[in-house]
Formats: structure tokens, sequence, C-alpha cells
């Protein structure tokens, strides 16, 4: 055991980038800043085999796998709306519309957090989709934030234990 395998905080720059669908990472754009880290839920479904000799299951298969990312954005930028609403980002930046969208672009979302030792841990999700739950709050006394939520798709052009993507310990 070692107190350098404890891992506190996030990376300070570069933490949170999008890319459309395929793109590497220095085609990603930088999100911003966060605030309330980054969430990643793994979620698995299975299936017990049981027979009537034997009290209890004599095995389990894995029927069914999620992956969900959860942020906020402290950068209310329309940028990050449009993200969040499942929109391409504004041309101009100044402007989008929105409303009776016919379909949600993909993209690979790549998080850069503090590893183990002193090193990056670097995530990569191939092929994500926002889920269409967003909130931006405006109020007196608070930052706006752009609350994002991605499932995380197979990506049938992987190979099948590497569909969902890549976490890795780099540097340091």
């Amino acid at each position: 055991m070692s107190t350098t395998n404890i891992v506190v905080g996030l990376a300070a720059t570069g933490t949170l980038k999008a890319a459309a669908y395929g793109a590497q990472e220095s085609e990603a754009i930088d999100l911003g800043f966060i605030k309330g880290g980054i969430n990643i839920e793994h979620e698995e479904s299975s299936y017990e085999i049981k027979v009537d000799q034997i009290l209890g299951a004599v095995d389990k298969i894995t029927t069914d796998e999620a992956l969900k990312i959860k942020f906020a954005l402290a950068e209310c930028t329309l940028q990050n709306i449009a993200l969040a609403f499942g929109y391409e980002a504004p041309a101009d930046g100044a402007a989008f519309d929105f409303g009776s969208k016919q379909n949600t672009p993909l993209c690979t979302l790549y998080a850069n957090v503090k590893g183990v030792g002193g090193k990056t841990r670097k995530y990569t999700f191939w092929r994500c989709r926002p889920t269409g739950k967003t909130a931006q709050v405006y109020k007196r006394d608070g930052e706006t934030l752009v609350e994002l939520e991605f499932d995380v798709l197979a990506d049938i052009t992987k190979e099948q234990n590497k569909r969902f993507g890549r976490v890795e310990d780099i540097g340091g």
C-alpha cells in the first residue's frame, strides 16, 4: 500500500475536451473549467444460470453493459450549450437555433485527470452521445453551469473488448 496511489483533484488544464466522433485529441476543443468533477458511471447487467441440482447460481453471464459520463461546465458558452443540447457548435460563436432536431452528432470525449504516482490518467471515450438531459440555472448568487450527461455507445469499429474507450496512466 502506498499513499502515492491515492488520487486527489483534477488536472489543472485541458481536463475535458470534445471532438467530432473519431477525431484525435489534438483536434478536440477544451471545454473549459468544470465544477463538481467528472462522474464516470459503469453499469452491468447479468443473467444468473441456475440448475435444479445446486442451490444458488452456478454462473453469471453479462447481458448488458452501459457507461455514462456526467459533468457540469462552469463556462456557459454557446458552444457548450450546443454540445449539451446535442447540436453542432455555432459556426460564428454568436448564435445557434434549436428545435425539431433530426439527429444528434456523436463526439469523442477526452478526460485528463490526476493519476497515481504523479501521472496523468487519460480517459478516451470513443463514441459519445448527449442523453438529452441538461440544465442551466441563471441565478443571482451563483455561477450558471452547463450540466451535461453522455451515454458512451459501443464503437463497433473497435475490437469487442475496446468498444467503449481506453484509460491509461501516462507521464510522471
